[in-house]
């Protein structure tokens, strides 16, 4: 329904930055995919390999929003395609890397890549589109990072188990240079907005700045409580008897179902915002309780598992969508201030999720994630206007 109404040279951009987000997402959370193989051969424990994911979450949290605020005048395009080169070196460092400190540092590279793509991409198919259709630009856009979900961390499972993890990030390596090229030729340049030559953004009113405080925390609160479990959702599968050998499998159903969470948030993001936070929310709640104890176990472990990144899905176009409308800043700075939080997130809670999970294990790990994702909840509910219950018209206009 988003495509009827733009003319061809919109949705190919969405279609390219739908690519690029697809390969910013399979490069972030590929050692998910084979941390156990990385772990292995380090011949370091696991929650120690969960510091792939931390490393390349600290540079983002670090350096998305200063990079946005020093590159605004940089053309849009030049800035994908810079940002993609970056994730080249990171995949191809991380795959030849002697040591984990020298693939950590390959992971550095990939965070600093990452902090630009991704604060750029929201505002850049913000742009390629009405302002009443941003909510769901932005939602088709992130589809990309559901497929890396669904093809990239199971894709790199599988790769890992045949052939090894490195060559899984060769493959991944190859991958990023063939889209680099694609990206080149067909994504569609944008201007730069005029509000950004005379240096750094304002700010807006000082409703609107808490308004975006409010989403920024939220954003931050989810992330958190999802990467304490998922970073670790290969070693929390084993736990629950699935075997080794399909672990690649479960990976690519449970990322398949994410895509129905972006589906889903796309029917309301635009309309009713706090309803799509909630039913994500609600659906990571329901899937995560489930994989308490051992209430489930081998392949019946899976369905739960999926609900909960369903939901997580659903999550993310809520709340970048949220932090435009917002008007505290420009778009490209907020959705800068969405990657910062997410990677906070990401960052805390594989740093945090490892060190509780060789502490204490599972048992107190998962409830923790719970806890975490109502605190998130409860604090986005007590603020409607930051996640209205319904938006009309006036509120898209500029």
């Amino acid at each position: 329904m988003l495509f009827k109404t733009l003319p061809a040279e919109a949705v190919i951009g969405l279609c390219a930055l739908f690519a690029c987000t697809f390969t910013a997402l399979t490069t972030e959370v590929a050692p998910v995919g084979i941390l156990i193989d990385m772990a292995r051969g380090f011949h370091i424990p696991e929650g120690e390999a969960g510091l792939a994911v931390s490393a390349f979450a600290l540079m983002v949290a670090v350096c998305a929003v200063p990079l946005t605020i020093m590159t605004a005048h940089i053309d849009r395009k030049r800035l994908v395609l810079v940002s993609l080169l970056g994730y080249v070196v990171s995949n191809l460092v991380v795959a030849a890397a002697p040591s984990f400190v020298i693939l950590c540092a390959g992971r550095l590279i990939g965070g600093v890549a990452h902090a630009l793509l991704m604060s750029i991409a929201s505002a850049y198919a913000a742009r390629l589109v009405p302002a009443k259709m941003t909510g769901r630009a932005i939602s088709f856009v992130y589809g990309g990072t559901s497929l890396g979900a669904v093809l990239g961390v199971p894709g790199a499972a599988a790769l890992g188990q045949l052939a090894g993890w490195r060559m899984a990030m060769y493959v991944m390596t190859g991958l990023s240079v063939i889209l680099t090229l694609c990206i080149a030729f067909f994504l569609p340049p944008v201007t730069t907005p005029v509000q950004v030559r005379n240096g750094l953004p304002s700010a807006g009113p000082s409703r609107a700045m808490r308004i975006f405080l409010v989403v920024i925390a939220v954003n931050a609160i989810l992330f958190f409580a999802h990467n304490l479990l998922y970073t670790y959702v290969t070693p929390l599968l084993l736990d629950h008897g699935l075997a080794t050998g399909s672990l690649s499998i479960a990976l690519l159903l449970t990322g398949s179902v994410s895509i129905v969470g972006l589906w889903g948030a796309g029917q309301f993001v635009d309309t009713r915002p706090a309803t799509g936070l909630l039913g994500g929310g609600g659906a990571m709640l329901i899937g995560m309780g489930l994989m308490y104890g051992h209430i489930l176990s081998g392949w019946a472990a899976v369905a739960p598992v999926g609900l909960w990144c369903m939901g997580y899905s659903a999550v993310i176009p809520c709340v970048m969508s949220g932090a435009i409308r917002a008007r505290a800043t420009r778009p490209d700075v907020a959705g800068a201030g969405i990657n910062a939080a997410s990677n906070v997130g990401i960052l805390m809670g594989s740093a945090v999720g490892g060190q509780v999970l060789t502490a204490a294990g599972f048992g107190v790990l998962t409830p923790m994630a719970i806890i975490t994702v109502v605190v998130g909840l409860a604090v986005a509910m007590s603020n409607p206007r930051a996640f209205p219950h319904r938006l009309v018209d006036t509120d898209h206009e500029e």
